[in-house]
C-alpha cells in the first residue's frame, strides 16, 4: 500500500516558515512600541518631578537663572516628548503593518494546511475502498471455496457406492 505524501508538503514547510519569521518581526515591532512608550512615561515622571522642584523655587527669593535653566529645560522636554510621540506613531503603524502582514501569512499557511487534511481525508477513503474491495474479495473467495466444499462429498457419494 502506497504511503500518504503530500506533494505541496514544501510549500506548506515554507508557509510555515515565512510565518514564524511575520511573527518575529512583530515581536520586534510590538517591543520597539513598548519601550517608546516608557521612555514617554520616564519623559512625563521626569518632567513631573522637575516641576515641582522648580516650584519648590518659586517659594521665598527669585533667582532669574535658575527659573531661566528651568525653562530651558522643559522646552527641552517638551520637544522630546513632541518628538518621541512622533516616533512612537511611526512605530503604531509600523506594527499594524506587521500584524497585517502576519495575518495574511497565516492565512497563507492556513490554505495550504487544509489543502494537506483534505488529501489526507481523500488518502483514507481510498486506503478504507482499497481495504473493503481486498475484503469482499476475500469474503467472495471464501464463499466460492466452501461451496466447492460442499458439492465435492456429495458427488464422491454418488461416485463410489459403499458395500
Amino acid at each position: 500500500m502506497k504511503k500518504f505524501r503530500f506533494r505541496l508538503e514544501k510549500l506548506l514547510q515554507l508557509k510555515v516558515h515565512v510565518e514564524k519569521d511575520k511573527q518575529k518581526l512583530l515581536g520586534i515591532a510590538a517591543r520597539k512600541v513598548t519601550e517608546q512608550e516608557t521612555f514617554l512615561l520616564e519623559l512625563k515622571a521626569t518632567r513631573l518631578t522637575t516641576q515641582k522642584a522648580a516650584r519648590s523655587c518659586l517659594t521665598g527669593t527669585l533667582n532669574p537663572n535658575l527659573l531661566l535653566g528651568y525653562s530651558r529645560y522643559f522646552i527641552k522636554l517638551k520637544k522630546n516628548e513632541l518628538a518621541g510621540r512622533e516616533i512612537l506613531k511611526a512605530y503604531l503603524t509600523e506594527r499594524e503593518k506587521k500584524r497585517l502582514e502576519l495575518v495574511e501569512a497565516t492565512k497563507q499557511k492556513k490554505i495550504y494546511e487544509k489543502l494537506k487534511e483534505r488529501k489526507l481525508q481523500l488518502y483514507h477513503k481510498e486506503i478504507d475502498s482499497l481495504l473493503q474491495k481486498e475484503l469482499d474479495e476475500s469474503s467472495s473467495q471464501m464463499l466460492l471455496y466452501r461451496e466447492r466444499l460442499q458439492s465435492v462429498p456429495q458427488s464422491i457419494s454418488r461416485i463410489a457406492p459403499v458395500s
